[in-house]
């Protein structure tokens, strides 16, 4: 099923509600997320993966999904990390949300595959004139070295579309943003593709950590996180940046977020005592 909707959720204390997605009542950071594309996502990106144990997680034939991106609120500034597939509405909603293109000056890509790349073209242009993409070093040099067969039109059409404002890019564990109430760190997720970026959102009481892709199928790859989708470049990378991520969030007491998690795709994660994962989305 597509369609474009949002999610705004508050957190009081520990306590989480699906309203307006802020951190504290006064003087913090504000998150929605923009939900492109509701559907489930297929056995048959689990294909080189044992039979049975996909159909153990997986017995309707999907887990539950989304193509979604975050837009962050801070003060003044708004942040926005991922653009989504940039389908006919996906504007619109940042309209709804009082945000015209124009107003955000810093876009931070979890990596440069089609799904979170599309909202930054209208058509052949810019879609935000005012702002400047970031990308990690390695993502960007991958997709962009001379005459590199893995470029997709896509990503020509955004070079030439942004120029210099698209070939900016980060070192991980760099703070790729900050102002009075809220900072950004980016941090090593690598494997989904060379340059995957997870990135810490903090203020002085909270902190969320977006995970991009670093799961496809929560029903699945939360329990089981040896297993990789067909869209992971770098498997074994892969495993052991989900692994040390989800630990991460687990020992600091973090909420997490995904643009492929379900809907609301925020939440806390655990150890199930068994060698993997237990996603509890927010309620």
């Amino acid at each position: 099923m597509t369609q474009t909707i949002f999610f705004y959720l508050t957190i009081c204390a520990s306590t989480i509600f699906i309203t307006s997605f802020f951190l504290t009542q006064q003087n913090d950071f504000k998150v929605v997320v923009i939900n492109e594309v509701i559907r489930e996502m297929g056995k048959d990106l689990f294909s080189s993966s044992d039979p049975a144990v996909v159909e153990k997680y997986l017995p309707e034939g999907g887990a539950p999904a989304s193509m979604s991106s975050f837009v962050l609120f801070a003060s003044d500034d708004v942040v926005l990390i991922d653009a989504g597939l940039g389908g006919p509405n996906w504007v619109n909603k940042l309209t709804e949300l009082g945000v015209k293109p124009e107003k955000i000056k810093l876009i931070l890509l979890t990596h440069m595959h089609g799904d979170h790349i599309g909202g930054l073209l209208d058509g052949h242009t810019r879609r935000f004139p005012n702002a400047t993409v970031l990308s990690a070093k390695l993502e960007y040099d991958y997709w962009f070295p001379k005459n590199a067969k893995a470029r997709t039109s896509q990503l020509e059409k955004i070079k030439t579309a942004y120029g210099n404002d698209f070939s900016k890019t980060f070192e991980f564990d760099e703070q790729v943003f900050a102002n009075a109430t809220m900072k950004i760190t980016a941090l090593n997720a690598v494997g989904h593709t060379p340059g995957h970026t997870a990135f810490l959102v903090e203020s002085s009481q909270n902190r969320l950590l977006i995970v991009g892709d670093l799961l496809h199928a929560a029903a699945l790859q939360f329990p089981v996180p040896d297993i990789c989708s067909s869209y992971d470049m770098d498997t074994k990378n892969t495993v052991t940046s989900r692994k040390r991520i989800l630990d991460f969030a687990i020992k600091q007491n973090i909420l997490i977020g995904g643009m492929h998690f379900p809907v609301p795709n925020i939440g806390k994660v655990k150890s199930n005592g068994q060698g993997g994962y237990e996603f509890i989305p927010a309620k």
